[in-house]
């Protein structure tokens, strides 16, 4: 009897867990359905989840949950993450990624097609190894989060968004165009503003890599001191056209003319360490080319003037035996050669005797700072000059 009775307790349990686990296994068993206006399939064998159609996928909701996860109810992925797939595919025909299309899944490859033009809110949040992603330039519109928590790269302190490189099939300027429902993308949310963006749109000017100057005024000047190997980019990309000059950048550039040639004497500024512009400072200040702000300080991070950089070429030029020769009346025709300081009137006058440096909107603006453009096109005018 007890042991009758001990079977059917069994079999009345067992039935009562298969009962139970019904819906997991249909669920794991699924391989495919509908989702808003298009179909999806997944492929436990390639551990690949497809959707096809047309229009857009479907819109999920999500709920906070412990340590403020967010959990999409969309049936695909409780479906498709029983076989741990890691590639997504969304075919031509698709205009439209859904809320929460992917989130808080472990995807590491995603492919979006030309047809699509908006990507809805939260749509990869918590794709935490989601690391590369293309984006078509057919893309006008990104919901809110869309990105969140995406590409994490960085040790213990772990940054959405370090480790995620978008290839973006547009230019720059199609990017810029996009409506992003964050506004000014903040960098504790969404991975994009903190994501390498590459513009696969952009080409680069003949004979550099940059692909920011094509339409820039200094493009030739640019181009000629990248050749000479005395400008760098901000990326391997980028120049900065527009970009600030600090002392430290146009003493470096002075010494990469010069032959980098190594200095023979001590640092004499507390403010210069062992940095990339350090051997250029100490070799400038040493032949008399520079001078700090003080006895003591360089200031090597201060940006550029315009009458400072005259200064320190024209400190070259004498160093180095180049023509020194200047015009009387060359500052006269300029209404702010007033506002010349004392200490810079000798390098302003000679700088616009040899047309190193020439007006700026007619006039001389000695303190004002020079970009990164403007300085490639100082030292291209004084080439001959310094050569």
């Amino acid at each position: 009897m007890k042991k009758k009775a001990c079977t059917r307790v069994l079999s009345l349990l067992l039935a009562v867990l298969l009962l139970f686990s019904l819906p997991m296994f249909a669920g794991a068993a699924a391989t495919g359905g509908t989702t808003g206006q298009a179909h999806w399939s997944y492929d436990k064998s390639t551990r690949t989840l497809t959707f096809s159609g047309t229009g857009s996928t479907g819109d999920y909701n999500y709920f906070t949950g412990w340590g403020d996860t967010y959990y999409p109810y969309a049936d695909y992925l409780y479906t498709w993450r029983q076989g741990y797939a890691k590639k997504a595919v969304v075919e031509a025909g698709i205009t439209r990624i859904g809320d929460c299309f992917l989130a808080d899944s472990g995807v590491t490859e995603v492919v979006l097609p030309s047809t699509l033009t908006a990507i809805g809110p939260r749509a990869f949040i918590f794709c935490g190894k989601l690391n590369t992603i293309n984006i078509p330039v057919g893309v006008k519109k990104v919901g809110m989060s869309a990105f969140a928590q995406c590409g994490y790269a960085g040790g213990d302190k772990k940054i959405a968004g370090k480790g995620l490189t978008v290839y973006y099939e547009g230019t720059r300027a199609q990017w810029a165009q996009i409506h992003f429902e964050n506004g000014n993308l903040h960098p504790d949310d969404d991975a994009l503003a903190n994501a390498k963006i590459v513009f696969l749109g952009d080409t680069p000017y003949p004979g550099t890599p940059f692909v920011d100057i094509k339409d820039h005024w200094g493009r030739e000047p640019i181009k000629w001191a990248y050749e000479q190997g005395l400008f760098s980019g901000l990326s391997e990309t980028e120049f900065g056209p527009g970009g600030t000059m600090s002392r430290g950048m146009l003493v470096t550039v002075l010494h990469r003319l010069a032959g980098e040639p190594a200095p023979e004497m001590g640092n004499p500024f507390q403010d210069v360490g062992a940095t990339w512009y350090s051997n250029a400072v100490r070799w400038a200040a040493e032949n008399g080319i520079v001078n700090g702000v003080s006895s003591s300080y360089f200031d090597p991070d201060g940006l550029i003037t315009r009458e400072q950089a005259a200064k320190i070429l024209y400190g070259y030029a004498q160093k180095y035996g180049k023509d020194v020769s200047i015009d009387p009346g060359a500052l006269s025709g300029f209404p702010d050669q007033g506002n010349v300081s004392s200490w810079a009137q000798d390098a302003m006058a000679w700088a616009v005797s040899h047309n190193v440096l020439k007006g700026s909107g007619g006039s001389l603006n000695p303190g004002g700072t020079a970009t990164r453009a403007e300085v490639a096109q100082i030292f291209y005018n004084s080439k001959d000059l310094l050569a």
